[in-house]
């Protein structure tokens, strides 16, 4: 199963004077499997495109096939392709709206027809898997939550339904770098045990060098590369124009070789870097 976009182009208020061309020409295929970074500056279209994949947008031009639905079709089942598509938005904990953690989990779980049942096992399985205690959360209100347990509840919240794909909009934002690291480590367990795809939305760009196999860059609404994340950030060219900034360990690695030292990263972690840092400059 694939996500297939072929000259996708989407228009705000067409013919109006609030005309306002998001998308133009966008062609690319995420395969099943992959963990893919959506880069772009604020007003590129990211947050568009993936808007898309579940029809909360829908489709004005060009070819979309998600998970073996045509979304040209004049027929689309909704609620299997949003079962099928789970998406986190921007600051998820604000969209937290229930009394208890449970009824909110159970929320997607219900709406998408599940039995009594196994909405009580979907829920208790979320919410272990996203690292809270199930027993200690799920009669307490969301509102009295950390913020990282909130984003944690949230998450939850989405692959309760058990997702193919997974679709997280600046999953990081408003965390602190500890809260950061926690999400991500989590969002990257969950790939490895129970959603079979990861796209991500992200300004943050250490994030996409360490945790995306592919990134898709987006500017002022063209595609501009599908690449991976060391052959994007290895081309000191590639963001030109685009506002973006490349990852630190990147930006250490240029300043080094500028100074003579030539460091090669297996990986673009700040672990990678210390371990060549150590090798080539410290021994």
């Amino acid at each position: 199963m694939s996500i297939k976009v072929k000259n996708l182009s989407y228009v705000y208020s067409p013919k109006t004077p609030y005309e306002h061309k998001a998308l133009e020409g966008i062609t690319f295929t995420i395969e099943e499997g992959e963990t893919v970074g959506i880069i772009g500056s604020t007003g590129s279209g990211k947050s568009t495109l993936v808007q898309h994949f579940n029809a909360l947008i829908k489709l004005q031009e060009g070819e979309l096939m998600v998970n073996g639905f045509d979304l040209a079709a004049k027929k689309i089942n909704y609620k299997a392709l949003r079962r099928d598509i789970g998406m986190l938005f921007q600051y998820p904990e604000y969209q937290l709206f229930e009394d208890t953690v449970a009824k909110d989990v159970a929320f997607g779980p219900k709406n998408f027809g599940f039995k009594k049942e196994e909405i009580d096992f979907l829920v208790k399985e979320a919410l272990t898997l996203v690292g809270l205690d199930y027993d200690e959360v799920k009669d307490k209100s969301p509102f009295e939550l950390s913020g990282g347990e909130k984003r944690r509840v949230a998450i939850a919240g989405v692959i309760a339904s058990r997702p193919k794909v997974l679709v997280l909009d600046e999953p990081t934002a408003g965390l602190d770098p500890v809260g950061k690291r926690e999400i991500l480590e989590l969002i990257h367990n969950l790939k490895n045990t129970y959603v079979k795809t990861v796209i991500m939305i992200s300004h943050n760009m250490d994030e996409i060098a360490e945790f995306t196999d592919r990134v898709i860059v987006l500017n002022e609404r063209y595609l501009i590369h599908s690449t991976t994340p060391e052959k994007l950030f290895s081309d000191q060219n590639s963001l030109n124009g685009t506002g973006l900034r490349y990852p630190h360990v990147v930006r250490i690695q240029n300043l080094l070789k500028e100074k003579g030292v030539d460091i090669e990263l297996e990986k673009m972690t700040v672990d990678s870097l210390i371990d060549e840092i150590e090798n080539k400059i410290l021994k």
